[in-house]
């Protein structure tokens, strides 16, 4: 076998590597391949003893392929296997010269079964051949063919798949299903007695082979039978129809005896003989292989040498009692080896009875399935637990709470379910890199471990999102003690590169039954929580409630909405003039984006654009903005109007994209807006968060002659140090120290410092927000340009035409 090659063509790795492996245990030298060019090439530069072809991985199936085999005589012996019993295709693959077509059972030991016996089949029809020729060549005239007589008592036919048969000369003829017949027949012939028939099948060679059979009375009688096959005109075989023999026990004792032997000498696998006693009496070679025991070191022991404390003198003598009543038993045991390490092995034994119905002798045969065992773990593994953390994957953790579920039901208790995300932890990851992403991910794992009970399931549903089930709980606020120990452990910090990393979390908690009484519920009210457990700040958790559930769906359904304004035209710009206050002329407008919702009307920025942020959202809005201030200045060149500065409030969160200025400068280009007549004004935030990112996207903006507007400046984390550190052309100072200036005198102070200070560093200041006289009189004389409701509100895009035309004629 070891010499013996096959191909595998199969799109479906799994299942093709599944094949290689088993066919490898039994010896088999095994290829596989997933496309039809590659066997092509390997079929033409080397040859094979099998091919194995998934009749759809050539497209559209594989009988184009083996008429090109055909055709260019390079065709090895073929089976076929596919999903379906269509017996149309079975009919094709044989007229193509197949050895069988074989069924993928959806249950894949079923397949794998079916694929090794057809494969036994075309060894037995080989060496039938090979027999059968040399037999002719010695005697020609002593054939099978002219053994056989036309006198039948055994005959199948195919297309009623039944058998009619007269066991004896004397009993008449029984019909049954052919399923029926093969089912009285000894275990150990069935594979056998299947083999001989599917080469007469689809060889049309006669056969002949022996079968111990079970009788309505229980007996079992050992039979000859000559077959051959009766083939219509187109090749279609009608029936298979033959002659039997009852044999005799001296008959059967000889050709037993020379079959076992032949048997011992040459399987792969652990075959050993016990006596009565349980003593070993007889090993192979391949004993000593699996169990590292020679010969001589096991004869004469008895079998309990190599169990293991897994299996108990219990186990053994149910197999004892099994074996007595059914002369055979199989299953999956451990055995000790030699070397005191256990091995998961399938055993089949069969016993030998004496004229009392005693047990005299049994032979069993292990096969090593350590391998297979291992791929079976390492393929659960896969399956269940996430490869980074070791924690279970959301398939194991959905199976987790379903059980636990059924047992808070049936305990009468309750159960918290508790869903964690990690603050700021793309931050790390882009800032650190992913190897401090994934350091940082395990250590939150262990955290979570060492924090909960052990009863609890710690979860990794996908990024750094995480889940706790929490099972069995007698009142509810039990789950805060396990909540406020987690978040207890983020205030230890993380070494990671020698850098101290403190992270944060945010938990949002649902309760069984009362927030839910099935998973999708539990978990979005779950989700709902930890949302709002976001906003309240670092290391936080949030109960659910019905308020929160309220503003879920209000947060959803303004997602949804907006994804419809962005289509419908919902969305306006606004544009409010900044004034040259030495000139008085209007020199420069901010850009102000409106939605009006065909429903609720208006609706305020702060409403809809964090959620926008938090949906992602936000670069599409962005860049409808873009694209529309784009198209109003082309039309304000073709109108006559005088160009502006136009500048647009940009969100941080536009900026997430890594290469988000490409896609804004296009948009400029493709509507032939200089860069330079735009203005993007961002928040003092952006230098804070991520900066090395946002800085890259902004100095390239900057390189191609976008002017960057810092707004809000004053509030939040405003620093004197951003004028000279970061590339800034503008400053806005914030609309609260210009209302503030008149009472407050400090606030006059630190506009007049801001002012001067960008005024020596050649930087633009806007003063926001001027409401009246007294705060322009205030700003005449050191701020150059100014905004607000004194000289304009935000226009509609033809009122602001309209304004603009009139300054010009003023002007």
């Amino acid at each position: 076998m070891r010499n013996f090659h096959i191909l595998y063509l199969d799109n479906n790795t799994f299942i093709a590597n599944q094949v290689k492996i088993r066919l490898e245990w039994k010896g088999y030298q095994v290829e596989i391949t997933n496309n039809e060019q590659t066997l092509l090439t390997k079929i033409r530069h080397q040859s094979y003893d099998l091919l194995i072809i998934d009749l759809l991985t050539p497209k559209p199936n594989a009988f184009s392929l083996l008429e090109c085999l055909k055709r260019e005589k390079t065709m090895p012996p073929t089976i076929v296997v596919n999903e379906d019993k269509d017996y149309r295709l079975i009919t094709t693959t044989m007229h193509l010269g197949c050895q069988d077509y074989v069924v993928k059972d959806h249950l894949f030991n079923n397949y794998f079964d079916q694929l090794s016996l057809s494969i036994f089949q075309f060894f037995e029809k080989q060496k039938y051949e090979k027999s059968n020729t040399h037999k002719q060549k010695k005697n020609p005239q002593d054939s099978s063919t002219k053994r056989l007589i036309n006198t039948t008592n055994w005959e199948y036919f195919l297309a009623q798949d039944v058998v009619q048969w007269s066991p004896s000369k004397t009993s008449t003829k029984t019909v049954l299903s052919y399923e029926e017949f093969t089912e009285k027949i000894h275990l150990e012939d069935l594979a056998h007695v299947k083999t001989q028939n599917n080469i007469c099948l689809f060889s049309h060679h006669p056969v002949e082979y022996n079968f111990r059979y079970l009788s309505d009375n229980k007996r079992i009688t050992t039979y000859h039978i000559q077959i051959k096959a009766e083939v219509d005109n187109t090749g279609v075989v009608k029936r298979l129809y033959g002659q039997l023999q009852v044999l005799s026990l001296r008959q059967l004792t000889d050709e037993n005896q020379q079959l076992k032997l032949s048997f011992l000498d040459n399987t792969a696998d652990a075959v050993f003989i016990t006596d009565a006693q349980k003593r070993i009496i007889s090993v192979n070679d391949a004993f000593n292989t699996i169990t590292g025991y020679s010969e001589h070191d096991i004869l004469n022991q008895r079998t309990a040498i190599f169990n293991t404390e897994h299996f108990d003198t219990a186990f053994y003598n149910q197999v004892t009692e099994e074996l007595k009543n059914k002369d055979f038993w199989q299953g999956e045991v451990l055995i000790l080896h030699r070397d005191g390490y256990s091995i998961p092995v399938w055993q089949s034994s069969y016993v030998f009875k004496d004229t009392a119905g005693n047990i005299s002798q049994s032979i069993s045969v292990l096969k090593d399935i350590s391998q297979q065992k291992a791929y079976e773990e390492s393929i659960k593994l896969q399956a269940n637990y996430d490869p980074l953390t070791r924690l279970p994957n959301r398939t194991l953790f959905l199976d987790r709470l379903t059980n636990a579920i059924k047992l808070t039901t049936r305990n009468n208790t309750k159960l918290a379910l508790m869903l964690l995300d990690l603050n700021k932890f793309k931050s790390i990851n882009d800032t650190l890199g992913h190897h401090a992403g994934d350091f940082l991910l395990q250590e939150t794992a262990k955290k979570l471990q060492a924090a909960v009970r052990n009863s609890d399931t710690v979860a990794r549903l996908g990024g750094d999102e995480f889940s706790i089930i929490v099972p069995d709980l007698e009142k509810s606020t039990d789950v805060e003690l396990i909540a406020s120990k987690i978040l207890k452990t983020f205030k230890q910090p993380i070494i990671i590169d020698q850098q101290e990393i403190l992270i944060t979390g945010s938990i949002g908690i649902s309760l069984f039954p009362d927030d839910g009484d099935n998973i999708d519920t539990l978990q979005k009210n779950a989700d709902s929580a930890m949302y709002i457990a976001k906003n309240k700040g670092n290391n936080s958790y949030y109960f659910y409630t019905h308020s929160l559930q309220l503003e879920t769906e209000r947060r959803q359904k303004l997602i949804t909405d907006m994804r419809s304004a962005l289509l419908n035209q919902e969305f306006s710009l606004h544009y409010q003039p900044i004034f040259d206050l030495n000139t008085h002329q209007v020199t420069s407008a901010e850009t102000l984006l409106r939605w009006n919702h065909p429903e609720s009307g208006y609706i305020p920025l702060k409403e809809f654009i964090p959620i926008a942020e938090e949906s992602g959202l936000i670069h599409e809005i962005g860049n409808w903005v873009i694209e529309e201030v784009a198209g109003n200045i082309k039309r304000w060149s073709a109108l006559g109007l005088r160009p502006l500065q136009i500048s647009l409030n940009q969100s941080v969160s536009q900026y997430s994209l890594s290469e988000c200025h490409i896609k804004w400068l296009e948009i400029l280009k493709n509507n032939h807006v200089p860069p330079g007549t735009i203005t993007f004004e961002i928040s003092e935030k952006i230098f804070i968060d991520k900066k090395n990112i946002y800085l890259n996207s902004i100095n390239e903006l900057k390189q191609k002659g976008v002017q960057i507007s810092l707004d809000g400046f004053g509030t939040g984390y405003s620093s004197l140090n951003y004028l000279k550190k970061y590339p800034v052309d503008v400053i806005k100072i914030d609309r609260s120290y210009i209302h503030s200036m008149i009472d407050d005198p400090t606030n006059a102070i630190f506009v007049e410092t801001i002012i001067i200070l960008a005024n020596k560093l050649g930087i633009k200041i806007i003063a926001t927000g001027v409401e009246n006289q007294q705060q322009l009189d205030l700003l005449e004389h050191q701020c150059r340009y100014a905004q607000g409701y004194f000289f304009s509100k935000p226009l509609a895009l033809k009122e602001f035409e309209a304004f603009i035309k009139r300054q010009n004629k003023m002007h």
